[in-house]
């Protein structure tokens, strides 16, 4: 499958015109690596739910901007974006996701990333400038090690989020997900 093949399905399952390009920085830059359309959130992941199966190798989907600070944006929309990639490793880089208040830049992430995916299997399905949310295939043994580790890689999602390391054990023990989100 092409790119544009996979833009053209996007934009069957959405109802919506692809645009020939996904958003980087807030929404306030386009990226012509990706493709994409704007929904609401929950629509968002409902797509991506049915777009993954469909897509051959080497394409990749994800949730991309939820934020946009594009002047004139809908604060209630969200961008699906299909792209080109190796592996789902290229989908902070195709988003340009980085801590840079934390001093790491994507490379950074990546690398951390693909240290939970050895050691716990993780599904990355969402990336925008300052955030990325994956799945667990397998939860840790040690949620709370775990969750330590994270709040030491990502603390605001602990201090401008969910309140306590505690907290989070439990959000990621119910849900199985990981928000990381640097302010």
């Amino acid at each position: 499958m092409t790119l544009d093949e996979a833009a053209a399905l996007l934009a069957q399952i959405s109802g919506q015109e692809f645009r020939p390009y996904s958003t980087v920085n807030f929404g306030r830059d386009e990226n012509e690596a990706g493709r994409s359309v704007v929904v609401s959130l929950d629509r968002a992941f409902e797509i991506l739910g049915e777009i993954r199966p469909q897509l051959g190798p080497g394409i990749l989907a994800f949730v991309g901007c939820t934020r946009s600070l594009d002047e004139g944006a809908d604060p209630e929309a969200s961008e699906v974006v299909v792209a080109c990639g190796e592996s789902q490793f290229d989908i902070p880089r195709i988003a340009m996701t980085d801590a840079a208040n934390f001093d790491m830049d994507t490379a950074d992430l990546v690398t951390k990333l693909q240290a939970y995916d050895s050691q716990y299997g993780i599904d990355i399905f969402h990336a925008e400038s300052d955030t990325i949310q994956f799945r667990f295939e397998q939860l840790p043994d040690d949620i709370a090690a775990f969750c330590e580790d994270v709040y030491e890689f990502c603390p605001d999602i602990v201090d401008q989020g969910i309140g306590t390391v505690e907290a989070l054990q439990d959000a990621v023990a119910q849900t199985s997900v990981v928000y990381l989100w640097w302010d």
